[in-house]
């Protein structure tokens, strides 16, 4: 197991910045997840867990009934905002003249002779991080600080020079979207927040939170079924099987600091992938139903926590989350026993057409028109979650 390669320099690129440029990003809202210290990815886990994703009710299904990662899970364990507008907007087939005007760096041209994408190698070298890797015998810390030192040498440091500032910040903005909180398959880094970045001002007003929600659904029902990771912030479902599901991957080591994906130390192991994925499954087929942890934070408060303060009026409801073309159902009343409700027999349907089209080729798209539905569902909070149930016995035989 090994840490995802770009996180490291993710991290690396944020403590390069100068003192007034990370707290411009503490005050957009991911300093928090910021400060979570890169940690091994786990593949075996996150394949089985991948494999139990049903693309028709977009929830995991495990021998004891539907699994959902909430909103509640996104504030808790990434620390990121799930308040706030929609992530949501324009989405173009060229940004040449956007990350001309923004970034100083042109998109490459892809098969389809679109310019979507930037490339990888090319932003690095912006941040002064390209060719950078850690070095044999090399601990992870002493390589994110050696980093941090040559991305710092390379931005400009003065608070005075807006337009330097704003254009190093808006690199390592898109740098950290595409290779830390919004990965994707591929080298190169996707450029569709760029209008978002405009107006670095209003970047804090958007709900990353959700958006990161958007995505990891998006692609767990987009994928293959042989993937050994997840699109989006990876360690967000490996801590998330952490909490409902103690299947001893991971050791606790702190249970004091916040956001929780920092609590956590995952235990490495030198067997073959093959053996630990088939150990992995036979636990899960064979995981007591009573061990499942339903509520993993009724016990919990919110100290320290704003971005758990000010998204708990989502926390118990179905709504519809939004990473500008990636559109998705989060449906807790498959999951309400992870609500402290009992749970009855809902048919679901697969929201045929969502992902078709927002994976469709049209040149310029404004999503908040093409889905007015949906896009006004998360204006109006969703819905709470309600059970009449009085036991689960009824589900379960159906189930």
């Amino acid at each position: 197991m090994r840490p995802r390669t770009m996180w490291p320099l993710v991290v690396a690129a944020y403590r390069g910045l100068s003192a007034f440029q990370r707290e411009r990003v503490r005050e957009m809202g991911f300093g928090s997840t910021l400060e979570i210290e890169p940690f091994f990815v786990d593949p075996p886990l996150i394949q089985v867990i991948r494999d139990r994703w049903d693309r028709v009710s977009r929830t995991f299904l495990f021998p004891w009934g539907h699994m959902v990662p909430s909103l509640e899970d996104v504030a808790r364990i990434t620390g990121l905002q799930v308040d706030g507008e929609a992530v949501t907007g324009v989405t173009n087939a060229d940004y040449t003249d956007l990350t001309q005007q923004l970034l100083r760096l042109e998109p490459f041209e892809q098969d389809d002779h679109e310019r979507r994408m930037v490339g990888r190698v090319a932003l690095l070298q912006s941040l002064g991080l390209v060719g950078v890797w850690q070095k044999a015998g090399e601990l992870l810390p002493a390589f994110v600080e050696r980093a941090a030192g040559l991305a710092r040498a390379t931005y400009g440091q003065d608070a005075e020079d807006s337009v330097l500032a704003d254009r190093d910040l808006r690199r390592f903005l898109v740098f950290f979207f595409g290779k830390m909180l919004f990965t994707t398959k591929g080298d190169g880094i996707h450029c569709r927040f760029l209008e978002l970045l405009d107006d670095l001002t209003r970047v804090g007003r958007y709900s990353w939170g959700t958006a990161l929600l958007a995505h990891t659904f998006a692609d767990l029902s987009t994928g293959t079924g042989r993937e050994t990771t997840v699109g989006g912030f990876a360690p967000f479902l490996q801590v998330w099987s952490y909490y409902y599901l103690p299947l001893g991957r991971a050791t606790e080591v702190d249970p004091t600091v916040v956001p929780l994906a920092r609590r956590w130390l995952p235990l490495v192991s030198t067997v073959t992938y093959a053996f630990q994925l088939d150990v992995l499954r036979r636990h899960v087929r064979d995981f007591p139903a009573l061990l499942v942890v339903w509520e993993p934070y009724a016990d919990y408060g919110d100290a320290d926590q704003p971005w758990v303060v000010s998204g708990r009026g989502l926390f118990r409801r179905d709504i519809w989350v939004h990473c500008l073309n990636e559109i998705e159902p989060l449906r807790l009343r498959l999951a309400a026993r992870t609500l402290g409700l009992h749970q009855c027999w809902i048919d679901e349907a697969e929201p045929r057409g969502i992902g078709r089209k927002t994976r469709g080729k049209a040149k310029t798209v404004d999503w908040r028109t093409r889905f007015p539905e949906q896009f006004s569902d998360w204006h109006r909070g969703g819905q709470v979650v309600t059970s009449d149930a009085t036991d689960s016995t009824a589900y379960l035989q159906w189930y």
